[in-house]
């Protein structure tokens, strides 16, 4: 098979837009990648102000949900209390 000069000129010309494109694909996908990078290192600069530890927020979430619902459970209970006790005061009217 040979191959004709203007073929490899045609083929040259073609790789090398398809180069350039890509480059500018990649520095474009570089730059995103910077901005999500320095973004992510301000979101921990933030959550470690707020006095936590970044490796441990899942956790930390856990533990607090638990609390929370724990509480919520304790005033369910106490305020159950609260209503018995009116109802047994209007009931005795």
């Amino acid at each position: 098979m040979t191959t004709s000069l203007e073929q490899i000129r045609t083929k040259v010309e073609e790789l090398g837009k398809r180069y350039k494109a890509a480059s500018s694909k990649k520095a474009s996908l570089s730059g995103l990648l910077q901005a999500k990078k320095e973004e992510l290192a301000a979101l921990k600069r933030e959550i470690e102000a707020a006095g936590l530890d970044p490796k441990r927020l899942k956790e930390r979430r856990d533990e607090l949900q638990t609390e929370v619902v724990a509480a919520i459970e304790d005033f369910d209970r106490k305020l159950t209390t609260v209503e018995e006790a009116f109802a047994s005061f209007d009931a005795k009217k």
